[in-house]
């Protein structure tokens, strides 16, 4: 598809350097003609005013015009032409990185397997089964604290010590394909809880809630809590038959738990699954939104490199 942008009878000036102002007319005759420069002509101000503001980064555009920025943005906004570009760049992606993404899912249920296999969980199980409130005074109802009672269930013998995490999330708010290993993997709303307390049987022990969680549980029994609110539970550490057992020993790479964090994004899988590639096989892969993004790129360099230079300092803080 070939296309030809032209602004008709005003070359005169819109083919004036950038770098050399319009006048209020010249303006006026090409908004008039054609309204959409109104908006080139804001960008190029605003690189020239706020991006380029050294001598050498406004030499290396010295030759550009209005009319070849103009042109390429005209050109960048075919969506006809650029949606059939995308088509073919996807088609390329998938036949050169397509089947990478069946080895990142590999290797990604491989350690999921052995996480499975090797989580402190197996030893023991933990359950809110009661929240309880402790007054002010016998005369008033201001809630002076909230705890929570958990208990705590041995599965294979006792153990000696432990430390656990918990996070409380609206059920409004919950994501239905959200996986347990994000939520493994992301501590930013846990409230942690540890006890040297021996645990050969059931038993119950309470831990204060923090001020966060006290907000939610004040007015909860337990049965109204589970109607709005889930909890969920990460043993993190424990001690057993004098030994210290935690999450950290599982040794599970990086790239893994970055991927297992976000997998359930398009984007960010993708981006992740890039390091597994890397860290675990030594396999170079290009993620296919940069794919497209690079290729569309290429295009309109192709078409004006200079003018897609200009352009493209947008992205930049500035040539200080």
């Amino acid at each position: 598809m070939t296309m030809t942008i032209a602004i008709s009878g005003c070359s005169d000036y819109i083919d004036k350097k950038v770098f050399e102002p319009l006048t209020i007319e010249e303006l006026k005759r090409s908004i008039d003609e054609e309204t959409t420069f109104q908006r080139t002509y804001k960008t190029i101000q605003h690189i020239k005013d706020a991006v380029l503001k050294s001598d050498n980064g406004k030499a290396r555009f010295a030759e550009l015009t209005y009319n070849r920025v103009f042109n390429l943005i005209r050109f960048s906004q075919d969506t006809i032409y650029f949606e059939a570009v995308r088509e073919q760049l996807k088609k390329e992606w998938r036949d050169k990185y397509g089947i990478l993404q069946h080895k990142v899912d590999s290797i990604s249920d491989y350690w999921k397997k052995y996480k499975d296999e090797n989580s402190l969980g197996q030893y023991i199980k933990i359950e809110l089964v009661q929240i309880d409130k402790e007054y002010n005074n016998a005369c008033s109802f201001g809630i002076r604290n909230v705890n929570l009672g958990f208990r705590l269930t041995p599965l294979n013998g006792q153990v000696d010590q432990l430390r656990f995490g918990y996070r409380i999330e609206a059920k409004i708010n919950e994501k239905k394909d959200e996986s347990l290993n994000e939520f493994f993997y992301s501590r930013v709303d846990m409230s942690w809880c540890s006890t040297t307390t021996p645990v050969s049987k059931p038993i119950v022990i309470y831990w204060k809630a923090n001020c966060t969680n006290e907000k939610i549980l004040k007015s909860k029994t337990v049965e109204t809590f589970f109607k709005d609110h889930n909890i969920y539970i990460e043993v993190n550490q424990i001690r057993k038959g004098g030994i210290n057992l935690s999450n950290n020993d599982l040794k599970i790479p990086e790239s893994i738990k970055n991927h297992w964090k976000y997998e359930n994004s398009e984007y960010l899988k993708d981006f992740y699954a890039k390091d597994v590639l890397k860290d675990l096989l030594n396999i170079e892969y290009v993620p296919e939104h940069q794919y497209i993004f690079e290729g569309v790129s290429k295009k309109l360099k192709d078409k004006d490199a200079l003018a897609f230079e200009f352009l493209n300092a947008l992205g930049k803080k500035g040539d200080e």
